[in-house]
């Protein structure tokens, strides 16, 4: 064999150096960055696809949510599945093919609308992962359902309503000159003509819509309807004198209901008026009655009949002071549950429709049964704000009043002028009897205490001073029954305090606040209104602060004559507002 020495020496003189190549370590990093980089590239494009995704996914959503909304609004006639398709095409999603789903009431009491898509998302740098596309199911429902409303519509018919007001009619442009209270009936009428266009259409289930209509001045009249459901107290007498009204002046205004199964206090007849002076009216003929009985200003309880709810407003007369208070009162008690027994009785005694059988409904729905639950609304309006409500308390309405007459007539003597009008009484034979003292007896002739009189004696008693002689408590406890104590302004307040039952101004909205904080927590939507009031007076105060206790669903209006009818609409479409389920 023959070896080629010089290849051999060659391939020597090569392998140190071939060995020192495998041996080398520079350029490694530069490969593990490239890898790196690569990996970096990658996870940003996927992060970018993702990116994407979520954009378009937020897009998708919001779309359907608005093609939802605006399908399932009960104003509108369009059908509604074509609504949301066209909401979703014109927002160049046409694409995902959408098929939403419409459901709703026999009679358009409710509609649902629910659409689902599912939506592909082609990727950019997935494929690097054989990630090709992102996909979702993207799913959007809304509901308007009016369901059963129970509404107190709680009005001002105090004397001020009587006002003349000019406007420019908003839908004929037109110079209007009118009464506060026209434009009320007006305004209200409309109101709840919306309420039953909406709510109790012609051909929707019965019993869907409740209304009562509370007017309300210094007090509230029951009427002699709604007094079948309730028990008031026997304390006055009957016949005329036997009004309607219950005292509220010391009720618990921070709660809603009125138990009908407890006997109420019944409104002294006459006038218990403080006239804030010491030269005092006796009012023979009563001008400020405690309670005004008039069937025009009566509570119309639960009305189901549009027509009879128009009549009622259309009725109503204005006068007198203004109590909100009170008027909010009776509004909140015929929506609270304590009023089902009164409600019970006027449906036996076909008062009120038996479709309405088991309103006012419970504030939560315990049953699970949809049917037996009610949204809760009270709207209250004024053109004032609080003033005064009177009452005399229960001891001092019938009964010995302590005054003694040797006249067998039982009645003070009173003494009149050239026209007529009381002047004062004659204190012969007059005597007050406080069997306390010793001596018992006050001589008004000699105005002084003295033992038994000699003459027979006769009784005056509560009812003749109220009923049949017809003087004001005031009068009666400043001139006559504060005598035998003093001539003090402060003996006389004391004895009239003592006397009366009342409520005022500020006490009044105290009250207020207290029923709407109370409203608040059982979710009754609370609206309220005051018409053509300066915003530094205190009803729009109050009714601000009322409204702002409430749910946060209610609202406070301040609007004029003029735009009346725009603010009852206003509340009209916010009872049937829509709202998104999910």
């Amino acid at each position: 064999m023959t070896v080629n020495m010089r290849k051999l020496s060659d391939l020597t003189r090569t392998a140190p150096a071939v060995r020192r190549f495998l041996r080398e370590e520079d350029g490694s990093l530069l490969i593990l960055s490239l890898q790196i980089f690569i990996i970096m590239m990658i996870t940003l494009g996927i992060a970018i696809d993702f990116v994407r995704f979520e954009e378009r996914r937020a897009l998708v959503q919001s779309t359907l949510d608005r093609a939802a909304l605006a399908a399932a609004s009960l104003n509108q006639k369009v059908d509604p599945e074509t609504v949301a398709k066209d909401y979703i095409d014109k927002a160049g999603l046409s694409y995902l093919n959408a098929q939403p789903k419409a459901t709703g009431g026999l009679n358009d009491e409710w509609r649902r609308v629910e659409i689902t898509v599912q939506d592909t998302m082609p990727t950019i740098f997935g494929p690097i992962l054989k990630i090709n596309s992102l996909s979702s199911e993207v799913s959007s429902a809304a509901e308007e359902s009016v369901g059963t409303v129970e509404i107190s519509l709680v009005l001002d018919v105090s004397g001020s309503m009587n006002e003349s007001v000019s406007y420019t009619d908003p839908s004929t442009g037109k110079a209007v000159t009118s009464t506060r209270i026209a434009v009320t009936q007006s305004a209200a009428n409309s109101f709840i003509g919306q309420m039953f266009d909406t709510i109790q259409t012609p051909t929707a289930p019965a019993g869907r819509l409740a209304i009562s209509i509370v007017p309300y001045n210094q007090n509230v009249v029951l009427g002699s309807t709604l007094t079948k459901g309730y028990t008031l107290s026997t304390d006055v007498s009957n016949g005329s004198y036997a009004k309607t009204c219950i005292d509220l002046h010391e009720a618990d205004f921070g709660t809603l209901g009125i138990d009908a199964n407890v006997t109420q206090q019944r409104t002294m007849y006459g006038d218990s008026v403080f006239s804030y002076d010491f030269n005092v009216s006796p009012w023979a003929t009563w001008s400020i009655e405690n309670c005004v009985e008039n069937s025009s200003r009566a509570i119309l309880a639960y009305g189901n009949n549009e027509t009879v709810l128009k009549q009622k407003i259309t009725d109503l007369v204005a006068s007198g002071d203004t109590a909100i208070d009170f008027g909010a009162k009776w509004g909140m008690a015929l929506l609270d549950p304590l009023a089902a027994p009164a409600i019970t009785k006027l449906i036996a005694s076909k008062d009120v429709s038996g479709d309405l059988t088991g309103h006012p409904f419970a504030y939560t729905n315990v049953s699970g049964n949809s049917a037996n639950t009610a949204m809760k609304v009270l709207v209250l309006m004024t053109d004032g704000e609080n003033t005064r409500s009177y009452s005399t308390r229960p001891a001092y309405r019938t009964g010995a009043s302590g005054l003694m007459t040797t006249s067998s007539t039982g009645k003070l003597t009173l003494t009149t002028d050239y026209y007529g009008n009381i002047t004062g009484y004659s204190t012969t034979g007059l005597y007050y009897y406080d069997p306390t003292r010793n001596p018992p007896y006050y001589s008004y002739k000699s105005a002084s205490w003295m033992g038994t009189p000699s003459s027979k004696l006769y009784n005056i008693t509560y009812d003749t001073l109220w009923k049949t002689q017809k003087l004001s408590l005031h009068w009666v406890a400043d001139k006559v029954l504060s005598r035998p104590y003093g001539t003090s302004a402060a003996i006389k307040k004391a004895t009239y305090d003592k006397m009366a039952l009342r409520s005022t101004f500020s006490d009044k909205d105290a009250n207020l606040l207290k029923l709407c904080k109370a409203a608040k927590a059982k979710g009754v939507k609370v609206f309220t209104i005051a018409i053509d009031v300066e915003d530094t007076s205190n009803g729009a105060k109050v009714l601000k602060a009322c409204a702002e206790e409430g749910t946060g669903s209610g609202k406070y209006y301040k609007t004029s004559s003029g735009q009346l009818s725009t603010t009852f609409a206003s509340i009209a479409k916010k009872i049937t507002a829509l709202r998104l389920v999910e």
